[in-house]
């Protein structure tokens, strides 16, 4: 029973943290604005999207990743966002993204190990 307790908590804790990573990591939007005049068009992206965009890739994938997963979700609806045509904007900037690590879950583009696994492994050694 005490592990059924432990289990349960380490699924709750990996959901609450991952819901609010999620949340936390779309504010790299602001970084990518410049983005959004070639997310509709046939035209290759200039430099004052790809290199915003080679930072976010760098930096801070996690949000890259929570952008161009969440298809039809309001806040891709609301910043303009074809989630399709996000897909391909790193190609188009030249760099290749791994769009396989972000729909696997593991929180990064480049396929590190996600935080919210490394949180519940602490916990549930913890204890």
């Amino acid at each position: 029973m005490k592990i059924y307790a432990y289990c349960t908590i380490t699924m709750l804790l990996m959901v609450f943290i991952s819901t609010n990573a999620r949340q936390a990591d779309r504010s790299c939007i602001n970084e990518l604005v410049p983005c959004l005049n070639y997310l509709n068009g046939t035209r290759d992206p200039q430099d004052d999207c790809c290199d915003p965009l080679k930072s976010v890739i760098k930096s801070n994938p996690e949000c890259l990743c929570s952008l161009i997963t969440n298809k039809g979700t309001k806040q891709a609806q609301e910043a303009g966002i074809d989630v399709n045509e996000a897909q391909q904007l790193p190609a188009r900037c030249g760099q290749h993204v791994n769009p396989i690590s972000c729909l696997t879950d593991s929180g990064s583009v480049h396929g590190q190990v996600p935080h919210t696994t490394l949180m519940s492994i602490q916990v549930f050694h913890r204890t």
